[in-house]
């Protein structure tokens, strides 16, 4: 993805959802994104699984429990420093937290998602990461022109995305109602202290701040905040 590109999706929920738009040709139905170390505007990234439905996309919010467990895979495949077909590693990741990767792979399998190429990616920034992509059959290992061209992907967009985020401070770009409500989120108002203070519906307060989340990043009001003081997007009191 392309300079261009990556400021035209801009914050990088979309452009994770930009990146599965383009790999479609490929198969694929979802994607992962992890990151070992993280600039404040990536903070949600790995705590979300973009998946599609014929052309629809969604996204489907992890428990806490299970974005640690998650994590520590992903740790595992960074160690590792090679892509993992996650079919063939389940019975290592069963042995390590069996519950808790049934439990995983379950809900996976409820959203069409039956195996992932888990690939490990690495700078610039010293970001390291994992960028896993979902298919709704098993993976072939053989097919080894399918296995690089997702290895050039991912090592190509995470390059790219880390270097938007990392040379940029003005990548979030919020439109004046949006800060209105994130500053007021920031003084730890409610959705309908908000609605009153700014003379709007709560339920229009309620889509600006899916908005703000979805632009920063972040999926809490207090992720939103702590962000939005380090962007320079509002000032703390």
């Amino acid at each position: 993805m392309d300079p261009e590109t990556l400021s035209r999706y801009g914050g990088p929920i979309r452009l994770t959802r930009a990146l599965l738009k383009e790999v479609r040709f490929l198969r694929i139905v979802s994607i992962t994104y992890y990151y070992s170390h993280l600039f404040k505007s990536q903070e949600a990234v790995n705590l979300y699984l973009h998946f599609e439905t014929g052309k629809n996309f969604s996204r489907y919010a992890l428990r806490d429990s299970q974005t640690k467990m998650l994590g520590r895979c992903h740790e595992y495949i960074m160690d590792k420093g090679a892509p993992v077909i996650l079919s063939e590693a389940l019975p290592f990741f069963r042995s390590v937290a069996p519950e808790m990767t049934d439990q995983i792979m379950s809900g996976a399998n409820m959203l069409g998602v039956f195996d992932q190429y888990m690939i490990p990616v690495y700078g610039p920034f010293k970001i390291n990461g994992v960028i896993s992509f979902g298919f709704s059959e098993n993976i072939d290992r053989n097919n080894f022109e399918e296995l690089r061209k997702m290895e050039d992907i991912a090592v190509t967009h995470h390059y790219q995305m880390v270097r938007h985020f990392g040379e940029k401070r003005s990548d979030i770009d919020l439109s004046r109602r949006e800060n209105e409500v994130l500053t007021w989120i920031a003084r730890g108002k409610s959705s309908a202290d908000v609605a009153t203070i700014l003379g709007i519906s709560i339920s229009s307060v309620d889509t600006y701040t899916r908005r703000i989340f979805e632009k920063m990043g972040v999926n809490d009001r207090v992720s939103a905040a702590v962000s939005g003081v380090v962007e320079g997007l509002i000032k703390p009191n």
